[in-house]
């Protein structure tokens, strides 16, 4: 895989720690030799900090790439704001009915305005795009290049619903991810050169993670104050999109509402530390891989494949260990 000089984010925090090892794609292919583990790459030590975001490409769209261009989750607070690329336009004007819940005229009026985005190193000829959608309620749609010039994948999420409107019992949007879905369904489309997007979900991603076990009643005290854990408890980190090709799988105990959970010990078979999250330890269930033709599990992955977030800057919060995390080589 070659490095062109106009590289856009992602590729510049992983080109200073690839450059002389391995490039992201052989990150995504390459297996371990560990027996009992899922397929990872072996790699020596990579430094932590992405490089500084410069949005060259973003830029040279036209995009404003200024302060007001700061939104929501996976691109937190760096991103530009700007009309995308028309293969991209098209994706919206013909993403099949029922998702993300737009009407024709909806699509075709979306297709046509500036969105906040954020071009992303990835495994094909033309770079990745994230962008968040606002319309009633955000939504987000993450594409994946491959080797297939003339395939290309979208990762689509959202939009969320909003809590019922007082006194109504009913959900201020008539067309939503139900609760149980928040950061755990998605939906994967591919589109082929001159065609309309087709719903792969079930032929390119393996089944979301489940609890197995005991693991309902041992992680139900980190997440409602009587009850067991549900599937449904276990959500992606979408933190990383914005950088390379990857979520993670996770349970996280609550921060919210009037019950304070315990904290979970280091010595609980999935504990790791997340330094984006708190001080507490949270539960890790695989991260999720494009890997060019298909999102692939891993219990493992190179700290390249999992880096630390950065708001622009050249080094990660102080603080940021990435050792501290089990799960990265």
């Amino acid at each position: 895989m070659s490095f062109s000089a106009s590289v856009s984010v992602a590729g510049l925090m992983l080109l200073l720690p690839l450059a002389a090892c391995v490039p992201l794609s052989d990150l995504a292919h390459a297996e371990s030799p560990q027996p009992q583990r899922l397929p990872v790459a072996v790699m020596p030590e990579a430094p932590d900090a992405p490089a500084v975001v410069n949005f060259v490409e973003e830029r040279a769209m036209g995009a404003d790439c200024g302060p007001a261009a700061i939104t929501d989750a996976p691109l937190e607070d760096m991103a530009c704001s700007g009309h995308l690329p028309e293969y991209f336009a098209s994706f919206l004007r013909n993403i099949p009915n029922g998702h993300p819940f737009l009407s024709g005229h909806e699509k075709n009026q979306l297709s046509h305005s500036k969105h906040s985005f954020k071009l992303v190193e990835g495994l094909g000829a033309r770079p990745d795009i994230l962008v968040v959608i606002h319309h009633y309620r955000p939504f987000w749609i993450r594409s994946f290049e491959g080797p297939d010039p003339d395939v290309t994948v979208y990762l689509a999420y959202g939009p969320e619903c909003a809590a019922p409107l007082p006194g109504s019992g009913r959900l201020s949007e008539p067309e939503c991810r139900p609760e149980g879905a928040y950061l755990r369904d998605f939906t994967l489309y591919r589109v082929d050169k001159g065609g309309v997007p087709k719903d792969v979900t079930a032929e390119l991603a393996p089944p979301a993670p489940r609890l197995a076990g005991d693991e309902g009643r041992r992680y139900g005290r980190y997440v409602r104050a009587t009850g067991d854990a549900v599937d449904g408890d276990i959500q992606l980190d979408i933190s990383r999109l914005a950088y390379v090709p990857a979520l993670r799988w996770v349970l996280r105990p609550v921060q919210e509402g009037e019950y304070t959970p315990p904290g979970m010990p280091s010595s609980d078979a999935r504990a790791f530390k997340d330094d984006y999250w708190g001080t507490g330890n949270v539960a890790h269930f695989g991260f999720l891989v494009w890997n060019g033709r298909r999102m692939a599990s891993r219990e493992r992955v190179p700290s390249a494949l999992w880096p630390c977030r950065s708001s622009g800057l050249p080094t990660c919060d102080q603080g940021y260990e990435s050792s501290a995390d089990r799960y990265l080589d």
